[in-house]
């Protein structure tokens, strides 16, 4: 719990940029979904930009991403994706945390977030990091200081150190193009 309050509150803190709202302490994400201990850190792009209540931990509201990996992982309902995740110790965050205003706007605030995602991975210790999309994989390069990938229209991998380091596409772009990646990302996520 100490952990999750010291993540929530750095987010808290932020005010580097101009946003419509900060969704992963609005829903306690922190306090009610990270594991105990993280195995898999899972990094998305960001909050859907704009006047929008949905994101992946939002029971409450329909998400896209949510709906992607409730196909990824083959999983009927959206609370038995968060479970299944959690009771495996994967974690999904997001390279920006905050809701943009516009799409515009993301790549700004992707800067800006970065130092809280390097934050986010020394506290947090994955021995996996699975970067979804592009915004996602190239903050994770930037904060690891390696080479961005040249795409993430496929699944691509690097070792750092004790650290496995996966490229994916955005579970969005699998579901509506690549299906045939859903279960290479299952395997990634859950094993």
């Amino acid at each position: 719990m100490k952990l999750a309050r010291k993540l929530q509150n750095l987010i808290a803190e932020c005010v580097k940029c101009a946003f419509i709202d900060k969704p992963f302490i609005r829903y306690q994400v922190y306090t009610h979904w990270l594991p105990s201990e993280v195995k898999i850190l899972a990094i998305g792009e960001s909050p859907p930009p704009g006047q929008k209540d949905s994101l992946f931990y939002n029971l409450k509201s329909f998400d896209r991403f949510r709906l992607s990996m409730k196909l990824i992982l083959n999983v009927k309902d959206d609370l038995n994706v968060l479970k299944l995740l959690k009771s495996k110790n994967v974690f999904v965050t997001a390279a920006v945390k905050c809701r943009p205003l516009n799409k515009s706007k993301i790549e700004d605030m992707r800067r800006n977030c970065k130092y809280l995602l390097k934050t986010e991975i020394k506290l947090l210790k994955p021995k996996k990091i699975v970067a979804m999309g592009r915004t996602a994989a190239l903050t994770i390069s930037e904060v690891l200081s390696i080479d961005k990938p040249s795409s993430v229209n496929e699944i691509s991998s690097i070792k750092i150190n004790n650290l496995e380091l996966y490229f994916a596409p955005h579970p969005n772009y699998v579901f509506r193009f690549k299906r045939d990646l859903a279960s290479r990302i299952k395997d990634l996520l859950l094993k």
